[in-house]
């Protein structure tokens, strides 16, 4: 049976942090996975504790109010999880900041080595306090380019989806704890426990996508217009998926249809059509084992080899290259 990488007599005391408006999901399953990691281990190998800027209760995000047991002041952990909470555009992003200037304030007042771990929105946060200043990091996609351009001294990442640089540790996306939690719990269990454990929890596999898809992702699109065209294009068979014709959906010219895309995406709205039908193939290469003809003809690009040319146009990757590199059917 393989040893954990680090074994230690003293359990390691993970801090799970609360705050006003965080989406506790992820720290609950990360707490789930460090019991069932300690059961399946026969022994404690990790602990964890609630903490918050202070001691009290915490509202979450239309969920329940929490108790942090401890301060981040007093608790004494060897790492800290910062959550993420919830954003719809990057517009939010300034006001959620200084939404949480006091946990800002103390994970900045920790010491210089503390180990803050971060997920989804949650790596703001820890940017904003300075915890990933000289660090690599990644954050999830669409927030990156405004977290890049505000915190310049962080060194951003964008292809992985879990960046490890010494105490700062940060994982894109809203199931980013787990990859997060798995490489973490994997030093101080051993191999077949975490096995065990990722098996019988069933853990849910990451999202993973193309930056080019980027532009026509449905929960980064604030304008409803844009929102409708983007269910029209999705539903409309790619051959079919013309400027005219979307131009005649929203009753407006093509010039309009223009300027509106442009506003939008910063794209031309050929291109932002194009990409529209892309990304439904895109995903079904990911989460499925289709046959790449099946998915061109289901979508109605005319030919597998249209298909082919506008992928690998957009990604740089081939259909095949794609699913391989993104499927989660094939890792399973």
């Amino acid at each position: 049976m393989p040893n954990p990488r680090h074994a230690s007599d003293s359990p390691f005391r993970l801090g799970l942090l609360l705050f006003p408006g965080c989406m506790p999901a992820g720290l609950f399953a990360a707490s789930d996975m460090v019991r069932a990691c300690n059961l399946r281990a026969g022994r404690v190998r990790m602990t964890v504790s609630w903490v918050g800027a202070r001691v009290e209760e915490v509202p979450t995000h239309q969920g329940p109010s929490l108790r942090a047991q401890v301060t981040l002041a007093d608790g004494g952990c060897d790492a800290w999880l910062l959550p993420g909470l919830w954003l719809t555009s990057t517009q939010e992003l300034a006001g959620a900041i200084q939404a949480q200037a006091r946990l800002v304030e103390a994970l900045r007042a920790l010491p210089t080595g503390a180990s803050v771990w971060s997920y989804c929105a949650g790596v703001a946060l820890a940017a904003a306090a300075g915890r990933l200043d000289g660090h690599a990091a990644t954050a999830t996609w669409w927030l990156q380019p405004a977290l890049a351009a505000q915190f310049e001294r962080v060194q951003w990442r964008s292809a992985p989806d879990l960046v490890v640089d010494r105490q700062a540790i940060t994982a894109a996306g809203p199931s980013g704890y787990l990859p997060l939690m798995i490489d973490r719990l994997a030093l101080h269990v051993a191999e077949d426990v975490l096995h065990d454990v990722q098996e019988l929890l069933m853990l849910p596999s990451p999202r993973r996508r193309h930056p080019s898809f980027g532009p026509v992702e449905m929960m980064r699109l604030d304008d409803p217009t844009m929102r409708a065209l983007l269910a029209w294009a999705q539903r409309t068979p790619a051959q079919l998926v013309t400027l005219a014709e979307a131009a005649r959906q929203l009753n407006v010219s093509v010039r309009t249809l223009a300027r509106r895309v442009d506003q939008a995406s910063g794209l031309g709205a050929g291109e932002w059509l194009r990409l529209a039908k892309l990304s439904q193939a895109a995903e079904a290469l990911r989460s499925t084992r289709t046959p790449i003809k099946a998915i061109s003809e289901r979508l109605g690009f005319g030919s597998e080899a249209s298909l082919y040319r506008a992928f690998r146009a957009a990604t740089g990757l081939t259909p095949s290259a794609y699913r391989q590199a993104y499927g989660s059917v094939l890792r399973a």
